[in-house]
């Protein structure tokens, strides 16, 4: 069994957001300290990472890995607070993940990119590019959502569009249609019954409707839970498609290692950050 990302909150595509104390001081707890806003998007929460002076920064929506099934925005506070101090505003954000599947997880995704596009003023001066950065399954979502736009997240009351311009993924499982016996509960039926949602779920169903998208695909060589062929087909299918596309690899990296900010963060930054 392949086990790659997701969340671990249930929640729907409305818009009743609120604020929670960028920092904690009770006992011993305290947030990071670059840690600079919290909110919760139809009870999904969505923490702020970046300078806490207003500048001309950059903004990433983060998404974690878990298999599609679980995991935790928190497997990525490391990469999200080594990106802030590079100057970089993170939005950590989650989605529905055993409450979810096809099409809610795609839903909620597109929701966190309209709602960071609607508060990016509050911590920078400028909302472009925007970046998606994800791992593992998260990746698998994030890609999809990337290139498609508004496709997904029609309910979600935020008046942005969801407009994309780069896409990091880290180590992700992008052809759904290999874990077919993983994401029958997922997508909510047997791929030979009924192979639409597979097909609305699958990036490669996408690559001609974004043509603005950058992307950089990262995947470790010692990745025994998602081949770093998963990756190297995604790039050269995109690449045939006419997207600007990179791909990267990390010699002797393991699946979790490519959420490493030591292995990663100075190749996202330089992505991020180019004109």
């Amino acid at each position: 069994m392949i086990v790659v990302a997701c969340s671990a909150n249930a929640g729907s595509n409305t818009t009743t957001t609120t604020e929670a104390p960028a920092t904690s001081t009770t006992g011993a707890i305290t947030a990071p300290e670059n840690r600079i806003g919290m909110h919760l998007v139809a009870g999904l929460p969505i923490e702020v990472y970046g300078p806490r002076e207003l500048g001309n920064f950059p903004v990433v929506v983060m998404l974690h890995g878990g298999g599609w099934f679980g995991g935790s925005p928190a497997s990525m506070e490391p990469l999200a607070s080594s990106l802030a101090s590079a100057g970089i505003v993170v939005f950590n954000s989650t989605y529905r993940t055993s409450a979810g599947g096809y099409p809610e997880s795609f839903d909620d995704v597109a929701c966190d990119i309209r709602f960071a596009l609607s508060k990016a003023a509050e911590y920078t001066t400028s909302n472009r590019p925007l970046t998606v950065v994800a791992h593992s399954a998260g990746a698998h979502i994030g890609s999809v959502v990337s290139l498609a736009g508004d496709v997904f997240g029609q309910d979600c009351d935020l008046g942005a569009g969801v407009v994309v311009d780069r896409f990091v993924g880290l180590a992700g499982p992008y052809d759904p249609t290999l874990y077919s016996a993983v994401l029958t509960g997922y997508f909510g039926t047997r791929l030979e019954e009924d192979s639409a949602p597979w097909e609305a779920g699958s990036p490669y169903s996408y690559l001609d409707d974004n043509p603005r998208l950058k992307i950089l695909l990262i995947h470790g060589t010692e990745d025994d839970l998602v081949p770093i062929r998963s990756s190297e087909l995604l790039a050269e299918a995109a690449a045939d498609a006419g997207l600007d596309v990179a791909f990267e690899e990390l010699p002797g990296a393991t699946h979790m290692d490519a959420r490493n900010p030591n292995l990663v963060a100075d190749l996202i930054v330089e992505f991020v950050t180019r004109p």
